[in-house]
């Protein structure tokens, strides 16, 4: 094993620097991996700017969240994996304490809250996956069975679809349902199509306002997909939404990002039948205003969801060696982790199925 690796580092903001590190040990609870193809977010950008309101790391830090990697080394205390083993890399991490409300953090990015056990675990695994190795808690180190035929260019597929099935977990989709994705023509929702469609779904109602980017999600995924293109205009949008969902869904997803209305997630809310449940992933600007007389009439739920379970990345790799997961589909643009930079101005130009991943 080399004795020192390249890494980009955040010195501070807009500082971005490849640098020369050590290789650090696998702590008793670690695993150290050769990294394989890691994901870049569409707004990596901003993170390293700062113009979004994150609580970062302690400085100088690795970014990146989510990546195909091999297993190097494994700390004393792990046994679910060993050298040699691909892996899927997960940055939700989570404190293992006995509280309701153990503390969390995303690897690379932000600690949510800012606790300070959250803040101590954040200072202990601060650094992310661009960089040829990465030195991770071995509680977000899935094996990948059955997947080694396929090249980590194609599997970090599961880094844009594992939050939308953390979405689809705690919508309880079931086969055979009608589920409406609000936002499904962004980079999750277009995730969350695929994964849809994959778990069985009856129709998968697609939300949003380019016509030719939800007829493209149709194209890809077939007949099950039933584009529903609105215009913000509520009336108008629930008759198009109910009209798409054949009279009413089961459940819905919203994965709008940073919406400055949430007029179509309220339509979304009322397309559902009666008992139907509503899963809030995505961000608004503007508050979600909910009629008590027409939520208690329907027994609807709205349920915000972050992130996804603990057992979900084994869950989803179970699904992609079924066969089930078309990664072709998927449309990755690769870049050689030395032009990280570039890969970065490309993410922030992402739609639908796009993905930008560096390649050490």
């Amino acid at each position: 094993m080399k004795s020192t690796h390249k890494a980009w580092r955040l010195h501070a903001h807009n500082d971005l620097r490849f640098d020369k590190v050590e290789t650090p040990s696998p702590a008793p609870d670690g695993v150290l991996v050769a990294i394989e193809a890691g994901m870049v977010l569409s707004y990596t950008g901003k993170v390293l700017s700062g113009t979004v309101p994150y609580s970062l790391p302690p400085m100088p830090f690795v970014p990146g969240t989510n990546a195909i990697a091999r297993v190097i080394a494994t700390g004393e205390n792990v046994t679910h994996v060993r050298s040699g083993d691909r892996v899927f890399l997960s940055p939700h991490l989570r404190g293992d304490v006995p509280d309701p409300e153990p503390p969390q953090i995303l690897i690379g990015l932000t600690a949510t809250v800012t606790t300070p056990a959250a803040l101590a675990m954040q200072a202990r695994w601060r650094d992310g996956v661009f960089a040829e190795i990465a030195h991770w808690p071995a509680a977000c180190v899935t094996p990948l069975n059955g997947l080694d035929d396929k090249p980590a260019t194609e599997l970090i597929g599961l880094a844009k679809l594992i939050v939308p099935f953390g979405g689809l977990q705690r919508c309880g989709l079931r086969g055979g349902d009608t589920i409406i994705i609000n936002g499904a023509s962004g980079y999750f929702g277009s995730g969350a199509v695929m994964l849809a469609v994959a778990m069985g779904a009856g129709r998968v109602v697609t939300v949003g306002r380019k016509q030719a980017a939800l007829e493209s999600l149709r194209e890809a995924f077939g007949p099950r997909v039933i584009p529903a293109v609105v215009s913000g205009d509520p009336a108008k949008d629930l008759a198009i939404i109910r009209h798409a969902a054949g009279g009413g869904a089961d459940v819905a997803l919203d994965l709008l990002g940073s919406a400055k209305s949430t007029s179509t997630t309220l339509s979304s809310l009322r397309a559902l039948k009666r008992g139907g449940r509503l899963v809030l992933m995505g961000s608004a600007e503007v508050p979600l205003e909910l009629s008590f007389r027409e939520m208690l009439a329907n027994d609807w739920e709205v349920v915000g969801q972050f992130m996804y379970a603990r057992t979900a990345p084994g869950q989803l790799a179970a699904l992609a060696a079924t066969g089930l997961l078309d990664f072709g589909k998927i449309v990755v643009t690769t870049f050689k982790l030395a032009d990280f930079r570039q890969a970065v101005d490309a993410a922030a130009l992402m739609q639908g199925l796009d993905l930008t991943a560096v390649v050490p």
